[in-house]
């Protein structure tokens, strides 16, 4: 019976032990980056011991359990930027970012694939339908976007098409794309990402 009672408290606090997993791959990835970037299990460990302790408490587990996992994230994310040179801090914050939404699957594989490598086939041999406001390298992404996951299908389509056209050159030309609400069938198909 208490062995029951223990398992399911510790079962509760999955999520602060995933956060920290995430963390902790990020923070060992960042000596990919420069070899000065080394830290040890052992920081991670007491680090983490420490803002388990030190952080707020509340008998709510709901509760506990997000001062936890936004305690910790912050925590680390304080000292490790401590020790990166300037120029790689946005890196490492877009790095906890992208990690934290794919191990919660707000970023799909396939999306992420495509972010980092392009489509692996070659589709420079399509003629750019839209030259006015896309360049030849924008249209052959197009085209590997499209067939990168389903949220994207007939984006190609879309973009030459007269109602959606103005929308995407609007989009394309604008200092400000994000402001800009995107062709319907997008705006709700597509995630944040």
């Amino acid at each position: 019976m208490t062995a029951e009672k223990i398992n399911v408290s510790r079962e509760g606090y999955r999520p602060v032990a995933t956060r920290g997993s995430v963390l902790y791959f990020v923070i060992a990835n960042l000596s990919l980056i420069n070899d000065m970037y080394q830290y040890s299990l052992e920081f991670f460990t007491r680090l983490f011991k420490l803002r388990l302790e030190k952080s707020e408490a509340s008998d709510e587990i709901d509760k506990r359990l997000m001062i936890l996992v936004d305690d910790i994230t912050k925590s680390f994310y304080l000292s490790i930027c401590r020790g990166l040179f300037e120029r790689d801090k946005l890196l490492y914050s877009f790095l906890n970012t992208a990690q934290i939404l794919m191990r919660s699957n707000k970023i799909s594989p396939e999306e992420w694939n495509c972010f980092l490598r392009g489509s692996p086939n070659d589709y420079r041999d399509k003629e750019n339908m839209c030259s006015d406001f896309l360049e030849n390298k924008q249209w052959v992404g197009l085209w590997g976007l499209q067939e990168s996951h389903e949220n994207f299908k007939d984006i190609v389509a879309s973009v030459q098409d007269v109602g959606d056209k103005p929308i995407w050159k609007q989009i394309v030309k604008s200092e400000t794309p994000w402001t800009i609400d995107l062709p319907a069938v997008y705006e709700a198909r597509l995630t944040p990402f």
